[in-house]
């Protein structure tokens, strides 16, 4: 990824998280890529918009196309 620096113009979402296409986000992580707080990010998990696609512990992970479909759903 580029280094920021004040002369660097802004970069494109997909400029900034395309290399992460296949990963899985944590509920912290998630919350902060879909630009919303966590208790809003909580809301959508319990009204079911949005599954964790592995549990570890009691940790919940998100998968990114998921995150990017709901991402689009909300900027609609």
């Amino acid at each position: 990824m580029p280094s920021i620096t004040s002369s660097t113009k802004s970069f494109s979402h997909s400029q900034i998280f395309d290399h992460l296409k296949n990963s899985l986000f944590s509920a912290d992580e998630a919350a902060q890529y879909l630009e919303i707080s966590m208790p809003t990010f909580r809301r959508y998990v319990q009204a079911g918009k949005l599954k964790p696609t592995q549990n570890v512990g009691r940790s919940q992970l998100f998968s990114s196309a998921d995150l990017r479909r709901l991402k689009q759903k909300i900027s609609d």
